[in-house]
Formats: C-alpha cells, structure tokens, sequence
C-alpha cells in the first residue's frame, strides 16, 4: 500500500504511542491512515475492541459517503494481502452478526456506515477474533467504550468536551489501551479540539515530509502535517476550475476565503467564531495571574479555610475591592456552581484576586462563607466597595443575602433581564449584556490579572457572543461561566455607585428651629 512520509510517521505512532493527535491538512489523508492503524491494532492484540468513532456520521450523507469509500478502499487492499498476514478480514453487519460480501456496492457500504452497522472482523483463528465498531461520537455512549478509541474529525463534535472527559478515564484505566484522534483546526475557537490541539505561542514550523511534532498548550502530542508538508511529501495540488498544478503559495492566492485556507490546508489556530473571551487574551490575563491570584474549588471545608488564608496573606491593604457573586443553591454534580469574586483596582488594571467556587444546597453554609470573605476583606482596615449579587434566577435567596449581609456591606442585586443604560450614551441594554461587555472589554484592553487556573479559563470559554447577546454553554460538570458572572458582578462593584464608604452614623433627635427643646 503507497504511503506518503507523514502517513508512515502517523502509522508508525499508532504503534508507539498511546495517546495523540493528527493534525492534517484537509484532504490528507488521514481517514485512510485511521483505517489502516484499526487493521493494525486488530492484528496486534488478539481480541481487541477498536472503536472508531466518526464525525462523518454527524455530518451529512456526502460526508459519509467519501469515509466509507476511502474505509472500503483500505479494507479491500488488505484483504487482498490476508493470506500472508495468516488471518481473515471479514466485513460484518454489526445488527445481524453476519458477514457481507466482499464486492459489496459503495452505496450499501456507506449504508452500514452511516446506520452505525459496519463492523471489521480480524480473525486470529477460528474461535478468536478482534474487531472495530464504527459509531457516532456520543458522551452518553463513551463511558461504555474500552479498548483503542480511534476518533475522526473530532473538531466536529459539538460537545466534544463532553465527550473528552468520557474517554480520558478508558484510555488511564488499562495500559494496553489507546486513543488516537485525527481533524483540521476548528472554525469557531470556542471548540474545546482548539485549545486541545493548539502549539504554545511562539512555536515555528519547518516544511516536512513527514511532519513535525510538538506538544500543545494543554500537553498533548500533536502530528502535524500542513500543505508545505504534504506538497514536499509528494501530494500534488491543482487548480479547481482548469486543473492546472499548483504549488502551495499559488493555491493561496487563488483562495476566495483566506481564513478557510489556513484552517484546511495550512492548519492554523486561527482566532474566531462565538467564543466571548479570546484564549489569547485569557493566557496573556492568567499569565501574570501566576504567584498573585487564585481559584479555589471547595469540595471539602477545608478548601475553604485555605481560600480565607490567600486572600488574607495577598490582598492589597488600600486598592479599592468589588465583590460579586453568580448564586446558585444545589449540590448535584452536573449543577451549576456558586462563584464569588474579590477584584481591586489600580487605576486602569483590574485584579481578580481570588475567585472561590463551591456547591452546596444548604443556604446557611453559602451565607456564613460570604461573611467569612467579607469579613476577611475588612480586617485590611478598609471595607469592599460593595458586593454585587446576580439576582436574575435566584431572587428569593438573593434578597435574603441582602438583608442579612447589609451591616456588613452595601448589596446590590443585579438582575440581568433589566434594562440598563450605556455609560455616556442615550441607547440602553439589558444588565447581561452591558455587564459582559464590560468585562470582555477590560479582558481585550489587557487590563485584567486573573487566576492562573485551567478551570478558570475553561469556565470563561463556555461563554459565547451570539448576535449581540451572551449565551453561555453548560459542560458535564455543570459549569455554566460562573466565574465570568461572579467576575463581572465584581467589576460592577468596582465600577459603579460612588465612593460607598462605610461610616458609623450616631443617629440624634432634631432640634428646634430655635435651639430649644427637641422636637
């Protein structure tokens, strides 16, 4: 079987390497090399379970039908060479059991392929056989897979996050086991296979026959072949309309939609779609979040008291301190947290000291932990600002807050639904919106510090811009850009209301106009 340089590099990881990713240039082929490697793990391991999950099947029929037929293709051209190799490759009707022919027409191969009904056979004798399922990428499914995971065009996925946290536990529980994932960058950066798959800045790339390798931001191996690399590799390039040979550079001049170009082919990260915070601008806000700033998940009471110690060991004794919190009252795991955040300012520059997140049903734990942040806040000599609650969906336990912390501090209860005015202009919008504005507009401006934690970054990302409005996304674990609510409640309190000081007021009785009795 012919193989271009990077197609053996990529073959030859599958053996090597439990875990990694393809990065290739549209058109690549990397569905033949996934093929192949599900052969190879077949024969490699007597028994073996291979899943191969496409993105095809989530894409449409013309999709289907190119997979299937570039999966057909490497399929016969091994059984032609199965006498040799001392085993049987049978197709197989995954919903019946039995086999199909081998002639079988491209339009019933696609059929099996797009019902979720192929399934390969590699027969080691007569008893012992492994296999390849192929199937949609589905999270509520995942936890059911075992084996060697192979995932194609997972920048496709939808909730691939979902998905990536399904499958991490298979591939960590047996070391025989494997995953292997193949795409092109993704169109919109908020996909979670962008920050997955991206190189760290800075980070150049030679032309390569057979690729180059680097680890991404979040210590992943990636194979990386773009159009240089194949071209140098021998893949011809022409023109769509005369079919004239192109080189790489000439491809790109002819391209109607550059930015496609450097996705498809040229494989670039290149920043766009509905993600509200751009990674960028987080990774430069984190990274001199480093030694300064924190996130603390409690789980346990003691998470807590060691939130309390950083916030008493760090926080500024003067800069002026907004606080905000997203509320939430429950405790189950797919629910959404409550995140309370402690932000100064400096002049122009916006701190987020520490951001502190939690779950818990019980109101009375939620009201002594903020008075314990607020108190902790005081004993600086000054008091916060004011504390910011976002009253839109928890309004009964909001008002309760507000009541029972207002000795301590001024609340205000941010109800995003309501109409809210633009800062030296006529036109208005609702608080969600003005409010996130605000913040994503201090983040592109480069004058956030936030903490350096991953959570706090993925959080942030779930976030989404959509025709001028915030949507946000919710993950598997229920986080719902808590953290960006509980963030920007805390620059509204910065931000907003005059100086409010708390002062001891000593009430008296009015006197008379005539400085005689009291009135």
């Amino acid at each position: 079987m012919k193989r271009r340089p990077y197609q053996i590099a990529g073959l030859q990881a599958m053996r090597r390497l439990r875990s990694f990713f393809l990065l290739w240039r549209r058109q690549g082929g990397k569905s033949t090399v996934l093929s192949e490697g599900a052969i190879d793990e077949m024969m490699g391991t007597r028994g073996r379970l291979v899943t191969y999950a496409s993105a095809s099947l989530l894409l449409g029929r013309e999709i289907v039908l190119k997979e299937s037929q570039v999966m057909q293709a490497a399929i016969r051209a091994f059984q032609e060479r199965q006498d040799k190799a001392g085993v049987i490759l049978e197709t197989a009707n995954a919903a019946t059991h039995k086999g199909v022919p081998n002639d079988l027409g491209i339009d019933d191969f696609a059929e099996l392929f797009e019902n979720q009904r192929l399934e390969f056979r590699l027969w080691h004798d007569n008893t012992t056989y492994s296999r390849t399922q192929v199937i949609a990428p589905n999270p509520a499914t995942a936890r059911g897979w075992s084996g060697t995971v192979v995932l194609d065009e997972f920048g496709f996925i939808p909730d691939f996050r979902d998905l990536w946290e399904a499958l991490e536990p298979i591939i960590s529980s047996d070391r025989s086991f494997k995953f292997i994932g193949a795409t092109t960058p993704p169109k919109d950066d908020a996909h979670y296979s962008y920050e997955l798959t991206a190189a760290p800045l800075g980070t150049q790339f030679l032309v390569s026959p057979v690729g180059n390798w680097y680890t991404s931001e979040l210590g992943e191996f990636i194979h990386r072949v773009d159009i240089f690399d194949a071209w140098a590799a021998g893949q011809k390039l022409f023109d769509r309309r005369t079919g004239a040979e192109l080189t790489p550079e000439d491809h790109y001049r002819r391209a109607n939609d550059k930015d496609a170009w450097r996705r498809n082919y040229k494989v670039e990260h290149v920043l766009g779609g509905t993600a509200a915070c751009g990674i960028i601008e987080l990774q430069t806000a984190q990274a001199r979040g480093v030694g300064k700033c924190a996130f603390v998940e409690v789980i346990e009471d003691s998470n807590f008291d060691q939130a309390i110690e950083f916030l008493k060991t760090h926080i500024h004794p003067e800069a002026p301190i907004g606080l905000g919190v997203d509320l939430a009252t429950t405790e189950k795991e797919e629910s959404n947290p409550t995140a309370f955040t402690i932000a100064e300012r400096h002049g122009v520059e916006f701190i987020v000291r520490l951001i502190v997140a939690w779950k818990t049903k019980d109101p009375a734990i939620a009201k002594e932990r903020f008075r314990r942040l607020i108190q902790t806040v005081r004993a600086r000599g000054t008091p916060a600002r004011r504390l910011c609650i976002d009253a839109t969906n928890e309004r009964y336990f909001a008002t309760e807050c507000q009541q029972e912390l207002r000795a301590l501090i001024p609340v205000e209860l941010v109800v995003g639904s309501e109409s809210a005015s633009i800062p030296g202009s006529d036109e208005a919008l609702n608080m969600k919106t003005l409010l996130g504005d605000q913040l994503v507009s201090e983040l592109n401006d480069n004058h956030l510090t936030l903490p350096p934690e991953k959570y706090v970054k993925e959080d942030w990302r779930l976030v989404r811009k959509n025709r001028g409005l915030y949507e946000t996304a919710v993950d598997s674990s229920g986080r719902h850009g808590d953290t960006f609510d509980g963030t920007k409640n805390a620059l509204r309190a910065l931000t907003t209301g005059g100086p409010l000081v708390m002062r001891t007021v000593v009430a008296q009785r009015p006197v008379s106009p005539t400085g005689g009795v009291p009135l």
